[in-house]
């Protein structure tokens, strides 16, 4: 069984079902492990969330659950155990998905494997005394916390900038305006109410879908605008003038900010072979190297290079097009800390 993609399970209301959530929350679930489950705005969240909990719980785990939070907010709080986050990211409303995590990191490709085996074998449930326990969390004000201070320690300082951020209707509006506030940025925040429906625009951003955000930055006084997908991995920037910036200029200048920012011997940033010479060339002249991976593997790819380098080699980012992983934050990709730090380099320096 081929269950898991490039970036965990994804797909149809009719592929991705109580069932198979039930299955593997059984098969990820061990005795004496701790998961924490959160979930994106889809109308089909719940029920998912509720399917994978019980299969976890059968298995001996106990979870925490989360409730409504962005990706990235539930793989900062996997980190010391074991999360899932029920989330289709960008893809439309029928969609949804599963996406486990280990310490803060995607699991790998053996680890998925491991799964699919045990989906295969139909893993037995833990002996009736074995169950485990659900208790609620909220990661959510520490995650924001946690953001914000990052991009204060790296520098940020959007005091003044006038920042248009198009949530739509996804788990950014939880996140993204909160934290640039905190900051000092000026948001004016759009279609900021978490909907499954994705009723404002489609959930991946687009240049098309973000018509309305272009149209209020070159119309407005905002210096920028940016715009996630449904669960705010994804990060798409526009400029001033209402154009958007292109991924692989954003990617860019994000690795040389953090290769300049370092003080490693060997500062090193991981990317995949779709993304342009560009930002060999700007990490080069920074100081850095560039290590490429597999679409969808960076996390693998982080772990290869801190293996095979020696003590003064630091990764100190990785990122696909529009999908970013703040290494000195944690192993996941999270849009809302590319917001935060993008933001006050545009700020400080422009585009």
């Amino acid at each position: 069984m081929g269950l898991f993609g490039t970036a965990g399970i994804r797909g149809s209301v009719g592929e991705v079902t109580p069932e198979l959530a039930l299955s593997v929350g059984r098969a990820a679930g061990e005795s004496d492990t701790e998961f924490v489950v959160g979930r994106d705005g889809r109308e089909t969240g719940g029920a998912l969330a509720a399917a994978v909990t019980a299969g976890l719980e059968s298995a001996g785990a106990d979870v925490e659950r989360a409730g409504l939070v962005p990706t990235p907010a539930l793989a900062f709080a996997s980190q010391g155990r074991r999360g899932i986050a029920i989330t289709a990211s960008h893809n439309p409303p029928p969609d949804n998905g599963l996406k486990l995590f280990v310490d803060g990191e995607e699991y790998d490709r053996e680890a998925e494997r491991r799964i699919e085996e045990r989906v295969d074998a139909g893993e037995r449930q833990a002996a009736w005394d074995a169950w485990g326990e659900t208790a609620r969390a909220d990661p959510l004000p520490a995650y924001r916390e946690a953001v914000a201070g990052f991009a204060s320690d790296h520098g940020a300082d959007p005091d003044g900038l006038v920042v248009a951020v198009d949530c739509g209707n996804g788990m950014a509006s939880l996140a993204t305006p909160q934290v640039l506030t905190t900051l000092g940025a000026d948001v004016r925040a759009l279609n900021a109410n978490v909907d499954g429906h994705f009723p404002a625009r489609e959930s991946k951003p687009t240049p098309e879908s973000l018509s309305d955000l272009r149209a209020f930055v070159a119309d407005g006084d905002a210096d920028l605008g940016i715009g996630h997908d449904g669960d705010a991995d994804r990060i798409v920037v526009v400029d001033g003038d209402g154009e958007v910036v292109h991924e692989d200029t954003v990617l860019a200048i994000l690795a040389e900010h953090y290769v300049r920012e370092s003080d490693a011997a060997d500062p090193v940033v991981v990317t995949t072979p779709n993304a342009s010479a560009r930002i060999d060339d700007r990490v080069r002249a920074a100081g850095g190297r560039i290590e490429r991976v597999r679409l969808g593997a960076l996390h693998e790819g982080i772990a290869t290079a801190r293996e095979s380098g020696d003590l003064d080699t630091s990764v100190v980012f990785a990122a696909e097009p529009w999908k970013h992983v703040h290494t000195a934050l944690g192993g996941w990709i999270d849009g809302v800390a590319s917001a935060a730090v993008f933001a006050p380099l545009v700020a400080r320096e422009g585009l």
